[in-house]
């Protein structure tokens, strides 16, 4: 691709990514099985979720139309694709503390940055179990987008994937999510909403010591806030190791 075409694909997708609020991507807390008792567990790269300051920002005359909810669900100013970097550390044979980072990355960083925390415990058998997880979240553009305001989240999720193990090296999943925040658009606006769906994931070892794996999830989600409610459409791909 020549540089030039190059250089203006990526100035249109900063200057769409410049006005973004921070991506609630879920469930946060995704355990594929018992995992290692004795190793971190590496994981990096893309999910999808909600803006859910949009309806906010709505009101206030803040986004470049009105919210458009259900009628347009993959409208970049109420949904996003951050980037997603997360270790899982077992502090026993089945409890596991998961610490993330999540952030609105394109080539070069952009506003809309999140950490996250929280535990899993594993339930059941090398091939079948289910693993209820808990964590907590916050996140904020820190006023660096194009808007007047600084919005900013802060939420706990509950979630509990159901895992089977068919064969050595392939864990499939379903991973239901529950999860309310608070979400703050500064100054003046203070909304609580909720995020709840399901995803379908899948687990794949690769190579042949199995210690790298490619990790792919999607299903749907629904967002309630400021009085708005709309459909969100969850994509996920991460690698780990």
């Amino acid at each position: 691709m020549p540089s030039r075409i190059r250089a203006i694909l990526m100035t249109g997708v900063l200057a769409v990514l410049a006005a973004c609020t921070p991506t609630t991507t879920g469930p946060m807390v995704m355990r594929m099985g018992p995992g290692m008792s004795n190793e971190r567990f590496y994981q990096i790269g893309f999910r999808s979720g909600p803006r859910l300051s949009a309806p906010q920002l709505s009101e206030r005359g803040e986004l470049d139309g009105t919210f458009q909810g259900d009628a347009k669900p993959f409208n970049s100013e109420q949904w996003g694709i951050a980037f997603d970097g997360a270790v899982t550390l077992p502090l026993d044979e089945r409890l596991s503390l998961h610490v993330g980072l999540q952030g609105e990355f394109f080539l070069a960083p952009v506003p809309g940055y999140g950490l996250y925390s929280g535990l899993s415990y594993y339930i059941g058998s090398p091939t079948v179990g289910l693993a209820p997880a808990f964590a907590v979240r916050g996140a904020s553009d820190f006023g660096l987008g194009d808007t007047d305001s600084t919005s900013s989240l802060f939420g706990m999720e509950g979630t509990c994937a159901f895992t089977v193990h068919p064969e050595p090296g392939m864990s499939l999943g379903l991973v239901p999510f529950f999860g309310v925040n608070q979400s703050l658009v500064n100054p003046g606006s203070q909304v609580t909403s909720v995020y709840y769906g399901a995803v379908v994931a899948a687990q794949i070892s690769l190579g042949e010591a199995g210690k790298s794996k490619l990790e792919v999830s999607g299903g749907y989600g629904r967002a309630r806030a400021n009085g708005s409610s709309w459909n969100v459409p969850i994509a996920g791909v991460r690698g780990g190791r």
